[in-house]
């Protein structure tokens, strides 16, 4: 098996599954690590000859982060020593293997940054799952109950909590192969994560065509792979969303009464399209700043199209000189600063990651018809578990920091083929 191979399931060494995987609060920890985009990160890494109860066959790394060449073991608080010594015992092997570049990870750090891994509230009670970093290529968990630290759990109330979150990530109707030597609910095999894909009829209509570069978008600017069964929703702003599905059911309710566009939108539209051609020819790269330091360039691929009243363009990002010069005068210097400010953007673009950019005309308030900025948006993507795929649906409105977003597409995992 090669490095970073990811069907490694498909001859899995139980024996090893027992060691490696642990209890239920590894694979919580292994999500929140994967949802977090800047990493590049991997969970289950395979890598050659790193087998500890096999001499010589493949072991698993529980996640690595290919962005910066770190890899972690994952272990309960007082077992982090161990974690440790299996981290370096990986990246011994993982140099020898993959590349030298490998190191024991350091900069370990939960989604939202609080910590906090999993939560669940009830009964008055509330349970936090919490991982940190430990020592170098260790990242430790703990729970916390009612804000108090505990050392170990009740078995009852391990037991519940561990089985909500075997219900949470595992949907129902899915087979499963327990570990051989385990009880419920830890007897699970570990999780399986995929590549979502974003398959015909899973978004709206008037996005089909960019079907390509919305699947790739997913796969890398989200995750590189989700938890099997799991999903990512691919939200629009509203106005957004309005303005690509708005035009055509307009079209469909009032067809036969051959309602044309004013001559101000035509007009608007028509010079907000050559001013986008226009910097489409002399200038295909968008510079957008990344934290301090890293700069990438959006390369617009494939031409810009009109979808509804909204202007859409493929792009890919490339790291470009951080001295790039690129016009912010006039329509395209709104674009390029819409691009530039856009948060959802900054939270998920990494080099080589696809994207959609939206840009909808504004017109002037003195000159009808005349374009003067544009508004720009991008989309935002949401790993969903499995538990959460049936309660999210395209057309679905929901709220973002005080926003509203709607789902135009969801991309899904695949079943295993046949054997």
């Amino acid at each position: 098996m090669a490095c970073g191979d990811i069907s490694w399931w498909r001859a899995p060494d139980f024996v090893g599954l027992l060691q490696r995987h642990g209890q239920v609060e590894h694979l919580v920890v292994q999500f929140d690590f994967l949802v977090q985009p800047q990493r590049d990160g991997r969970a289950e890494y395979s890598l050659p000859g790193a087998s500890k109860t096999q001499n010589g066959q493949t072991g698993f790394a529980d996640i690595v982060s290919i962005a910066t060449g770190e890899i972690w073991e994952i272990k309960s608080e007082k077992l982090e020593d161990n974690a440790v010594k299996e981290a370096v015992w990986y990246v011994d092997k993982a140099k020898l293997a993959c590349s030298p570049n490998w190191r024991a990870g350091t900069s370990f750090t939960t989604k939202d940054g609080t910590g906090i891994v999993y939560r669940l509230e009830g009964n008055g009670n509330k349970a936090e799952l919490v991982a940190r970093q430990g020592r170098a290529g260790a990242v430790i968990y703990f729970w916390r109950i009612n804000g108090r630290k505990q050392p170990s759990l009740e078995p009852f109330f391990a037991w519940a909590l561990r089985q909500q979150i075997v219900s949470d990530y595992f949907s129902t109707g899915q087979t499963l192969q327990p570990i051989p030597g385990s009880k419920a609910p830890n007897d699970f095999p570990p999780g399986k994560f995929k590549p979502p894909r974003l398959l015909p009829g899973g978004c709206i209509p008037q996005l089909n065509k960019f079907l390509p570069t919305l699947t790739k978008s997913v796969q890398t600017t989200c995750a590189q792979t989700v938890f099997e069964n799991g999903a990512v929703a691919i939200l629009l702003e509203a106005s957004v969303f309005n303005a690509i599905v708005g035009p055509s059911i307009v079209a469909q309710q009032m067809g036969l009464m051959q309602v044309k566009p004013p001559a101000s939108t035509e007009k608007l539209y028509k010079e907000a399209m050559d001013a986008l051609a226009v910097a489409e020819k002399t200038a295909r790269v968008l510079a957008v700043v990344i934290g301090i330091e890293v700069v990438l360039g959006l390369i617009i691929l494939g031409g810009i199209e009109l979808a509804g009243g909204a202007f859409v363009f493929a792009c890919e990002a490339t790291p470009v000189a951080a001295t790039a010069a690129v016009t912010t005068e006039g329509l395209i210097g709104s674009l390029i600063a819409g691009v530039r400010a856009s948060q959802a953007l900054r939270a998920v673009v990494a080099a080589g990651a696809a994207i959609l950019v939206f840009a909808i005309p504004r017109e002037s308030m003195a000159d009808e018809g005349t374009p003067v900025a544009f508004d720009v948006s991008v989309p935002k993507l949401k790993v969903l578990k499995p538990s959460e795929v049936t309660k999210w649906r395209v057309g679905q409105s929901t709220t973002i920091d005080g926003a509203e977003w709607i789902v135009a597409g969801i991309a899904k995992t695949l079943p295993d083929p046949a054997p």
